[in-house]
Order: structure tokens, then sequence, then C-alpha cells
């Protein structure tokens, strides 16, 4: 929307303040209604969610809430103010100093409906989410398309990016009829932790884990934890089944308690405990 103000110039001035400070206290209010939601998903800013609320993905499960209009192009009870991030650079990833990699599983037959018509509507998922989106290609090993249910979208970005990009897909699954009826899209998702974190995840005969199942929605499978410690730099595949929005909460309280654990501590200080949040 655009607001011209004419007029004498003091008068435009005076305008421009009550306009200035009506957009702010809307932004405050909004981000005040966002608060209870992004409990749910640590680490990620509410306006990021905001900037989907304009569309038409529904999910009863977990932490959901209802939008309206790929791309924002239908009602919605918020407006889309949080800005469309940058492309990435060509060839590589987003720049930024929280970039997260995210592996999520399609069905090899969703993957023209991903793409889209020449590329064009991957290409808008990636100038609206700012992330780095690419699709694996059919590996040959595993023979032709039909031998081969999934194809992995690697997923590079900021938290915010991460959000927008992997909302855009599944989306798009249930606008092309990839689930009956009102059923939910879901899909498995992977992220990499570091393998001295699994342990804390998992938590004492398994808790934590547990309680991020039952507070996110999600189903959450980690490797067996070994007798002997990891390495230092090894990472461990944290595979995470549901809906978007389980999936998303799943993603932000595991990352959050990796950040916590991991994280300088700071001098004269003690590293916090950290367990999953139990509060709905």
């Amino acid at each position: 929307r655009i607001i011209t103000v004419k007029g004498a110039i003091d008068n435009m001035s005076r305008a421009e303040s009550m306009i200035s400070a009506k957009l702010r206290q809307s932004y405050e209010n909004d981000l005040q209604a966002m608060a209870p939601q992004s409990m749910m998903f640590p680490g990620l800013h509410p306006m990021a969610m905001m900037a989907t609320s304009g569309m038409n993905y529904n999910s009863r499960s977990g932490a959901g809430y209802q939008g309206g209009g790929i791309y924002g192009s239908g009602p919605a009870p918020y407006p889309p103010m949080y800005p469309a991030g940058p492309p990435p650079p060509a060839g590589g990833p987003p720049t930024g100093d929280a970039t997260e990699t995210t592996y999520l599983y399609i069905p090899n037959n969703a993957v023209g409906a991903i793409i889209g018509t020449k590329g064009s509507h991957i290409r808008n998922m990636i100038r609206f989410s700012g992330a780095s989106v690419k699709i694996a290609p059919l590996d040959s090993e595993k023979g032709d398309a039909t031998q081969q249910a999934e194809r992995k979208v690697t997923i590079v970005g900021s938290p915010e990016s991460q959000w927008k990009a992997q909302y855009l897909i599944f989306e798009k699954m249930r606008e092309e009829g990839f689930v009956s009826g009102t059923d939910d899209v879901r899909l498995t998702v992977e992220i990499l932790v570091p393998s001295s974190q699994v342990g804390r995840i998992i938590g004492k005969g398994g808790q934590n884990v547990r309680d991020l199942q039952r507070v996110t929605g999600s189903i959450i499978k980690l490797p067996e934890q070994s007798a002997s410690p990891p390495p230092q730099d090894e990472e461990t595949t944290v595979h995470i089944i549901g809906p978007f929005f389980s999936v998303q909460s799943a993603q932000r309280r595991i990352r959050s308690m990796v950040l916590a654990a991991t994280a300088p501590i700071p001098t004269g200080g003690r590293p916090p405990r950290v367990r999953p949040d139990n509060s709905q």
C-alpha cells in the first residue's frame, strides 16, 4: 500500500508523525499477539511467522495456526509485514551469521509441482524465502523414478528463511492434492546436531525426547547413544516427522538446546541447564 500525503510542509510533517506512530503501535501489537506462539519456536523472530500468515496452510496438529493464499495473496489475520529476504548469491547459500542446513524429503511424484513450469515455483520460493533450495537429482544407482519413492531437498538459510521455504513446500504439497481431504501434509525433515549433544537431546531414560514429541506433536528419531564418547567434530542426523508446525517447533527447540549447550560460558558463570520447555 502507498500512502500519499499532500499539503503544507508543517501539516505533512505532522501527518507523517501520526502515521508512523500508528504503524509502530500496530507493529508492537502484532508482536505481542504473536508472543505465545513464538514460545513454541525459540530462536525464530515472531515476524517471520507473520510473513506466512496470509497463506493457505492449515495444520491442526502441534502448535499450528491458520492463515489464508500462497505468497500472501489471500485474506489473513495479520498482514505479511516481515519482509521477504534477499535471494541467495548465485551458486551458493545465503549469507548470514545464523545459516542452517535442513534436509526435507518429498515424494518423487511431487518434484514437478515443487519446481513448477520452467522452474517458476522454485524460483519464487527462493526469492520469497531468501534460502537456497536444491532438489537432489535421481540416484542412478537406485534405478529410475518408479523405483525411488522420495527426493531429498536441501534448504540452506537463516531460521526465518528456513521457516518460509519449508512452509511453501508443505503448502504446495497440500495445494496439489498430495493428501486427501483435510488431512495434514506430513513430511520427514532431517537436521544435523553434534554427536556429543545426542545424549542431552534424548535425556535420561529418553525423557527429553519424549517431552519434545509430546509438546511439538512430531515424531523424533535419533540413533542410540554409543558407550564411548564420539569425536569432537562428528555429527548425528535427527529425523523429524510430522505436519509443518510440528516439525518447525521440534527443529527450533532442538537447535535451541544445542546452541545453549555449546555457547561459550561467560566469565565467572556456569552453563545453563537446558531442558525442553513443557509449557503449551
